[in-house]
């Protein structure tokens, strides 16, 4: 029986010393994939030895892995391997033939079976996506060239990794089993893959619809977590690995219009448990094998990124793509990546490789990794040297406009909610072309606006991954129109924490929050009862004739300072402002009344209009034609078409034009 207090404390050892490299490399700027894996060999029984119970951290490790490849499916969805270019199948076909073939005929050469040298070829042939994303990210080159044709060739992988998987049970039968034995395996693991996928396309689908209608992020969270286990046991009954079940369920969901959120939910998960993976590997490296055979493991570090790098380079160069693109792009792919120990530990269990080459893979994936960011980085040089050097004449920069993936919207509205307010501005956005996503909780609203052509996601707008998938790094602004506060609140710390230059407008009802929203990011808040106020005045204003421009600057006024003034007892400043106003009001203003054709007042004599006789008005002039009559007499017969300038103040006046208006309809 497993001892309890034990466990816990080999995990919180694990944990800290996880978390304490994690910091160190991310000082350095090195992937915190590398630092996992260095955190496991100091961990590990030939380092320091600390943790006792390895058993729990592999158990947690293949949950790891299902995690992984389920958020992996969730990438490579039926829609998006229906969208893949030719260019991109090419690009990735031929860096990955090219790399299991290079490898193959080495090893061959040095006597190596031919079942081993084609699982280290499927090794050596993996990308690490993680890395390489991150780093392109970082030099915000992800809609390069290179980082387009990378991403894609990188997704290709991926998704290779799948069928190699599936054929390592084949290669451990290769020296004994017969043809029809190896067909059978396959044939079995197909349906296996059938099954799964026609019973996840029935069912899992309505299962989520259900659960998603009692909008209950715990439930939702345990039914995912649910599926993913489930599927990935499943799997593993038709003879398939556990991973590839949680892949095959990750696929499916892809499919689903709430994948955003479901990937949102499991993000946190995937991300502990892989880093649990990533230190059981670790785990694994033995130091004094390491330290005895490291000139050798640096020759063989040196020929893996550059073998790989002229295979990836040639991949790209095949596609047309500039020399200078093709060397940034070739040197970001060298790396072995992270599936590779994924591989790597799927074939040392099933005794594919002996203990020395597994420790020679293990120690050359954990240096090439660590060195990636430092020959990315050199990368760009590396292609104008290339250039200059080499090929002797200039290329121009390659102006494809079309990537691997979906094409991204850039400086857009996100429009969180989708009530009445949300609708309102994606309809505005919509026909003065603005580009926008919308984001919403609510099941309903969601497909109402799928339904009606709205780029519309299902998601929690305070979830940091819900936001990077709707791009809020390249977002111009963030509206929020929901109505629970707390979700406001946090939606407003995140999204300024993704952001620092995103523009953030939010919606509330509560003139307590103001203050708070101001102080956490927001950049305006518009709470629902004082606007209704502003409107007010407004348009009382205005039945007073108050000129426009009179009437804006006080709605100005009101809403500088967060409605300072209907929020607080007036200040001195504040009230000096405000009594310039109410003397504005108390004083004479000029008005023009219109006669229109057919008025009743036409042809009468100015004394019978109903002015002077102490309303305290004045008609100081006529405009007739190009003309005007200053002073006119009270005999003066009114026409068609004159203007009438009247001088009073502003409650009268208002009291004459609207009985001259009410007598003239």
């Amino acid at each position: 029986m497993t001892d309890l207090p034990m466990v816990l404390r080999d995990l919180s050892i694990v944990l800290a010393i996880a978390t304490a490299v994690a910091l160190l490399f991310g000082r350095l700027h090195l992937s915190v994939v590398a630092a996992f894996l260095v955190a496991g060999a100091i961990l590990g029984p030939t380092g320091a030895g600390l943790v006792a119970e390895s058993g729990m951290v592999d158990s947690l490790a293949e949950i790891g892995v299902a995690l992984l490849l389920f958020t992996v499916g969730l990438e490579i969805s039926f829609a998006n391997l229906g969208k893949m270019r030719l260019r991109i199948l090419q690009g990735g076909g031929v860096q990955l033939s090219a790399t299991i073939l290079i490898t193959v005929a080495v090893l061959s050469l040095a006597m190596f079976p031919l079942a081993e040298a084609i699982f280290i070829g499927f090794v050596l042939s993996l990308s690490s996506t993680a890395i390489v994303l991150k780093v392109y990210a970082d030099q915000m080159e992800i809609d390069s060239a290179h980082g387009k044709i990378s991403i894609g060739i990188l997704l290709f992988q991926d998704l290779a990794v799948i069928p190699m998987m599936l054929l390592i049970p084949s290669f451990r039968q290769w020296e004994t089993a017969q043809l029809s034995t190896v067909a059978f395996t396959l044939a079995k693991a197909g349906v296996g893959v059938v099954v799964i996928l026609l019973a996840s396309r029935f069912v899992i689908p309505l299962l989520l619809k259900e659960v998603i209608r009692l909008n209950s992020r715990e439930i939702l969270a345990m039914t995912v977590m649910c599926l993913i286990l489930g599927t990935a046991w499943v799997a593993r009954w038709w003879g398939l690995s556990l991973a590839m079940g949680a892949f095959l369920a990750g696929m499916v969901i892809s499919e689903s219009e709430y994948v955003h959120e479901i990937a949102a939910q499991i993000f946190p998960f995937r991300d502990v448990f892989n880093g649990v993976f990533f230190i059981s590997v670790g785990m694994l490296l033995d130091l004094p094998f390491l330290l005895s055979h490291l000139p050798m493991i640096l020759l063989v570090s040196v020929g893996v990124v550059v073998s790989k790098a002229i295979c990836a380079g040639a991949a790209i160069r095949t596609l047309k793509y500039p020399w200078r693109v093709s060397v940034i792009g070739a040197i970001g792919l060298a790396q072995i990546g992270e599936f590779s120990f994924l591989l790597m530990s799927e074939g040392f269990r099933d005794g594919l490789v002996g203990t020395v080459i597994y420790q020679y893979l293990l120690a050359t994936a954990i240096l090439t990794m660590v060195a990636t960011p430092f020959l990315m980085r050199a990368a760009p040089w590396a292609g104008r040297f290339f250039v200059r050097h080499l090929t002797r004449r200039p290329e121009p920069e390659d102006s494809r406009g079309d990537s691997a993936g979906a094409a991204r919207v850039e400086n857009h509205v996100i429009i969180s909610g989708y009530g009445m307010n949300g609708k309102n501005l994606a309809r505005v956005l919509r026909s003065t072309h603005v580009p926008y996503v919308v984001v919403d909780l609510n099941d309903a609203l969601v497909r109402e606006g799928r339904e009606a052509g709205e780029p519309i996601f299902y998601g929690d707008v305070n979830n940091p991954e819900i936001l990077d998938r709707v791009g809020v790094g390249r977002a111009r602004m963030l509206v929020l129109a929901i109505s629970d506060p707390m979700a406001t609140r946090r939606a407003v710390a995140v999204a300024r924490r993704a952001n620092p230059r995103l523009g953030i407008l939010v919606r509330t009802r509560y003139v307590a929050d103001v203050d708070d929203l101001i102080a956490l990011g927001a950049n305006a808040v518009i709470p629902e009862e004082f606007e209704t106020s502003v409107e007010i005045f407004s348009r009382v204003l205005r039945e007073y004739h108050v000129p426009d421009h009179v009437v804006s600057q006080q709605e100005a006024l009101i809403r500088s300072g967060t409605y300072r003034i209907l929020r607080e007892r007036v200040s001195s400043s504040d009230e000096g402002l405000m009594s310039e106003f109410e003397l504005f009001l108390r004083q004479k203003v000029i008005e023009v009344f219109y006669v229109s054709p057919g008025s009743p007042w036409a042809g009468l004599p100015l004394g019978d209009l109903p002015a002077g006789n102490g309303a305290g008005i004045v008609l100081l002039a006529v405009l007739r034609e190009d003309r005007a009559i200053v002073q006119p007499s009270p005999e003066e017969r009114i026409e068609a078409g004159d203007k009438l300038v009247f001088f009073g103040g502003h409650a009268p006046l208002a009291t004459v034009l609207e009985e001259l208006s009410r007598v003239g309809r």
